[in-house]
């Protein structure tokens, strides 16, 4: 199979699943929400928070393994991968002693943290993070199998067991609430289903990489310099993400209630998700990226870089200004009920308004961060995510605590955080690395997305004078008409001249094809 065809059926089937989820989280969010309750599931969402913390405990060895994995098979170097995948596994084993003790730790720190926690679930929340403290690893080992199957290119299989876990979860979940088992029943079945994609990911992995072996365990030393000399720069990384992804939750429940972590988190949810959408495209060229500087051929990765960040621009822009103006019709419409009044909407809404215009600020950057890492820099990287994430901190602390703006506070420091340090410094350092013009990436990327997404803004803003968003049918057919329009927009501002012609070409020979017969 070519290239070009390995690269859209792995992008395929990184959508297809991710979309999936988007669907699931669609119309089984509102129902977890009405079911527990704000209160309920404030506390869901802050106990996420900590778990997601206690990942970055494998010092960025989860990443370095994956990348290490696909840069030997490109040096047919068989050994060296045996080796990266037994001392990875016989690595995290060790960690996941400290991370269910610290799970013990949190979960007594919890109440006195969150004091708006009810009595009732002290003792709950106290259980259930060394739980999900025991699932973050069980998702590192799962991640080791996973990243086996993504280094030969196999995305596909990784993706269709996560399909088949989500299906379950999805199953668990609704049985779970409905019987009346709360955030209990919850956490018991993100376990389960942790722990059966971890069987599926090992039992594909022995069938496409035949000299996998799992045991013995080992701790080879030449492999820990390896992983943790690319994997402590990751681990820095890793831990800025965290901070700017999820310390938000943690200052809206600490400084604010436990309800408003709730509200704020409904509101982000959405952009999130769609900017893991987004990633997939990065992660799904990022081993042929990889394989193209280990061997030398920087054109390809120029090429591969291009081709990913106009890709990116495309769609992030239609997402993200698509959010922008359609947040809180959507809101009200989804989030409905008595658990979720008026000001709450509004709240949600301007949350997601905010997130997803630190989005669009971003965009830029496109796969200049996945370049960088699979060039060796790491350390570049990570340097410039740690300095994002400490303003995004100390900024969210002074419009909070200082300014009082609340939910729409902690939002806004993301996105000036990324304005400041985000949006200019990873694709400047990326075209001076891969010999590309910086002054032809602006006006390519930069200034037809500024082009494109002004105009894409004032569409969908004339078909919102259509008529109010009050029902599910006029805001999806609002939806389709913006996105037709920008259709026609991105095909001929943002896809270049010779890809159209491609496209075009490629139409007018089948017709000719099927004229003939």
């Amino acid at each position: 199979m070519s290239g070009t065809r390995v690269h859209a059926r792995n992008l395929a089937a990184n959508w297809a699943a991710h979309g999936a989820n988007l669907v699931v989280m669609f119309f089984l969010s509102p129902f977890i929400v009405h079911t527990l309750g704000k209160v309920e599931y404030g506390i869901w969402s802050l106990l996420t928070v900590p778990t997601g913390y206690m990942g970055v405990l494998d010092l960025g060895v989860r990443a370095s393994t994956g990348r290490h994995i696909i840069l030997h098979l490109g040096k047919k170097d068989h050994e060296a991968v045996d080796q990266t995948i037994r001392t990875s596994l016989g690595l995290f084993s060790g960690l996941s002693f400290v991370v269910v003790t610290a799970g013990i730790g949190i979960g007594w720190l919890f109440p006195s943290v969150f004091r708006s926690v009810p009595d009732e679930y002290v003792l709950v929340t106290q259980l259930l993070l060394p739980l999900l403290a025991l699932n973050v690893w069980f998702s590192a080992i799962h991640g080791v199998f996973s990243n086996i199957l993504i280094a030969h290119d196999r995305f596909d299989l990784t993706r269709a067991v996560d399909l088949g876990v989500l299906g379950i979860q999805t199953a668990g979940t609704i049985v779970a609430l409905a019987l009346g088992w709360g955030i209990v029943g919850l956490a018991a079945v993100v376990v389960g289903c942790r722990v059966l994609g971890l069987a599926g990911n090992l039992i594909l992995a022995r069938r496409i990489h035949r000299p996998l072996r799992v045991w013995p365990l080992m701790l080879e030393r030449s492999r820990l310099r390896e992983l943790f000399g690319y994997g402590l720069a990751a681990f820095v990384s890793t831990v800025s993400f965290k901070v700017v992804g999820q310390t938000s939750l943690l200052v809206a429940g600490a400084a604010i209630s436990v309800a408003s972590a709730g509200v704020f988190s409904i509101g982000a949810v959405l952009v999130l998700y769609s900017g893991t959408f987004l990633n997939h495209i990065n992660s799904t060229l990022f081993p042929a990226i990889q394989r193209a500087v280990a061997a030398d051929k920087l054109s390809d990765g120029r090429w591969l870089f291009l081709r990913a960040s106009r890709l990116s621009l495309i769609c992030g822009l239609l997402a993200y200004v698509g959010m922008i103006t359609f947040a809180e019709p959507f809101i009200r419409l989804w989030m409905f009920g008595p658990e979720f009044g008026d000001e709450s909407v509004r709240q949600a809404a301007a949350v997601m308004q905010i997130m997803a215009a630190s989005k669009l600020a971003i965009l830029l950057a496109g796969a200049s961060v996945p370049l960088l890492n699979a060039m060796g820099h790491v350390r570049l990287t990570a340097a410039l995510a740690a300095t994002e994430a400490v303003v995004n901190l100390g900024l969210s602390l002074i419009f909070v605590l200082v300014f009082e703006w609340g939910l729409a506070g902690i939002a806004s420091a993301t996105l000036v955080a990324r304005l400041l340090v985000g949006t200019f410094p990873a694709p400047w350092f990326a075209c001076n690395k891969i010999g590309a013009s910086w002054r032809k990436y602006l006006a390519r990327i930069g200034r037809s997305g500024l082009l494109a997404g002004s105009l894409f803004l004032g569409l969908c803003l004339l078909v919102q004078r259509l008529g109010p968003a009050d029902s599910w049918g006029m805001f999806f057919g609002q939806v389709a008409l913006a996105t037709a329009g920008y259709a026609v927009l991105a095909t001929w501002l943002l896809v270049p001249a010779a890809d159209r012609q491609r496209v075009l070409s490629r139409y007018l020979r089948g017709r000719a094809t099927g004229d003939a017969s």
